[in-house]
């Protein structure tokens, strides 16, 4: 693979690093950083240059080229072209995605199709840029990356994609994500946390169902008042929350510590006694796998590439929206500690197949494949 004569040039469409703490972009980061690791072991075979709008202080532009584009996709397309790349990854794809009149073999990450499974939580226009542009520029491309069997078999049937042109980088399990000592455990002390609690951690949307989550705690609590219900991540400290949690009358359970970091974010999750993510949409839904590596009991919903996701070391949810199962979900695994061990030890040796090196790799195989058919 290294007898190319000369380095290929690839550019990577990376606004999702200039915010590498969201989903995507927290993707995108670790996969372009084992990708780079990989191209310095390899000898360097590909020039990576990262293509986005303004500047960003996440440092791994710092070991690569950078180009500033402007926003209208047909003036960057007439600046791109000029380049001379090989190979350009779209992440995202979109409408305004620079593809016009660009002859380099097409790569783009696709995660999911929220838009679809949950189409109330976003706008008409994106909802018809779901259905059909997306269609048409992913047939435009050579390879399609996605992270479940799920996201690919959608992409098949709905898109149209051939099945061989996608292939699967899965999201891997970061090493901050660990079992750790319970007793050695500050973050819960310092932040107030005093009695056992549930845990949720998300950027707040309705997507991610807050009303299920504040409704089966509720039901849980009935019976467990001791426990409390701590929700973390930007959004959940706000007043449509507890407008929520007075509804289900569990205002002075509600710990809202608004966003942690990711060493914060495991320490809670070694001391939750069971972790709540009944999402109405995810294409993979990488917080239930980052409980699992902490050793805690997940409770999660159905949707799409969820069950793929989590096999059987979790409790899947038939309804998201109904409090009641879902209060004895949470009910299960804090009263019978035989079933929450062994939910502990299916998802001990699930994450295992969640390695972020694995799916660098595949991509860098990909990259030598295109390059190879310049």
């Amino acid at each position: 693979m290294n007898s190319l004569p000369e380095r290929i040039k690839i550019g990577v469409f990376s606004k999702p690093l200039d915010n590498w703490m969201s989903g995507s972009g927290h993707h995108l980061d670790e996969m372009m950083r084992h990708i780079l690791d990989l191209n310095d072991s390899e000898g360097n075979p590909f020039e990576f240059t990262f293509i986005h709008y303004k500047k960003s202080e996440n440092p791994v532009y710092s070991r690569v080229k950078e180009l500033l584009i402007p926003r209208n996709p047909l003036a960057a397309s007439s600046v791109i072209r000029k380049l001379g790349f090989s190979i350009l990854h779209y992440s995202p794809l979109s409408i305004y995605a620079p593809m016009f009149r660009i002859k380099a073999k097409k790569i783009a990450t696709i995660h999911g199709a929220e838009e679809v499974i949950y189409p109330q939580g976003y706008s008409l226009i994106a909802r018809l840029h779901e259905k059909w542009v997306m269609p048409i520029l992913a047939r435009r491309l050579d390879r399609i990356a996605t992270v479940s069997e799920t996201s690919k078999n959608y992409y098949v049937s709905v898109y149209k994609v051939p099945d061989e042109k996608i292939f699967l980088t899965v999201n891997g399990v970061s090493p901050e994500y660990h079992v750790l000592d319970k007793a050695a455990l500050k973050v819960p002390e310092k932040l107030g946390i005093t009695n056992p609690y549930i845990f949720h951690i998300s950027r707040y949307s309705m997507r991610k169902n807050p009303e299920g989550i504040l409704g089966g705690f509720s039901v849980f609590s009935e019976k467990h008042p001791e426990f409390r219900l701590v929700c973390a991540g930007k959004g959940w400290d706000g007043e449509e929350v507890r407008g929520f949690a007075r509804e289900f009358h569990i205002e002075d359970k509600l710990i809202t510590p608004g966003f942690v970091s990711e060493t914060d974010c495991a320490e809670l999750l070694n001391g939750a006694s069971a972790f709540l993510f009944p999402s109405f949409a995810e294409g993979f839904g990488m917080p239930n796998v980052e409980a699992m590596a902490c050793g805690c009991p997940v409770v999660t919903s159905s949707v799409f590439a969820i069950p793929e996701v989590v096999g059987d070391a979790a409790v899947l949810l038939k309804d998201e929206r109904n409090a009641e199962e879902c209060g004895a979900a949470l009910e299960h695994i804090v009263t019978d500690k035989a079933f929450a061990a062994e939910l502990v030890r299916r998802g001990l040796e699930r994450v295992k197949r969640y390695d972020w090196n694995r799916s660098a790799a595949a991509l860098m195989k990909v990259y030598h494949e295109l390059a190879e058919a310049t």
